[in-house]
């Protein structure tokens, strides 16, 4: 689906910890014992004192990665016009776009705008009515503003812990 990949590349978002996934830097710390490698003393040293690193700058990678995110998905909200999609689930018709939310596998948000009733025309000739377009534009900015929002009120908190 996306054209412009490039709008949700990320950096920190990709190795921080989320509820749904271990942080890329504690699986790389276990890859020996998951692997059953032997680990000699000049590892266990090594991995030491990664450790000791990661403690001073885990809380930084947490907040560089919900920066990335919201900056991702400002991205997002400039290039729905691009990136607008249209689908059909029984009846109803859904606009979607490119949208990243960390912790998600699928990087788009959907919205209902109507039913084939509302709209009697083809998904294809509804992606090219202006006024359609325009709804749905509308709804996924505001879809996509929700989101964004929730997420710099997270970051603030996150900041003035």
């Amino acid at each position: 689906m996306p054209r412009l990949q490039k709008v949700s590349e990320k950096v920190f978002a990709e190795i921080a910890e989320t509820p749904q996934k271990k942080a890329s830097y504690m699986s790389f710390l276990g890859i020996d014992k998951v692997l059953g490698l032997p680990e000699p003393p000049e590892l266990k040293e090594m991995k030491e004192m990664y450790r000791e690193i990661l403690v001073e700058v885990k809380d930084s990678v947490s907040t560089l990665a919900s920066l990335e995110e919201i900056i991702v998905q400002i991205r997002c909200k400039n290039v729905i016009d691009q990136e607008l999609r249209l689908s059909l689930s029984r009846n109803y018709i859904y606009a979607r776009s490119i949208f990243y939310r960390r912790g998600t596998k699928i990087n788009d948000i959907r919205v209902v705008i109507g039913t084939t009733e509302d709209f009697h025309e083809p998904l294809d000739v509804l992606i090219n009515d202006f006024d359609f377009r325009g709804i749905c534009t509308t709804k996924l900015r505001e879809a996509m503003e929700k989101e964004i929002k929730k997420n710099i009120n997270q970051l603030k908190t996150l900041i003035r812990q």
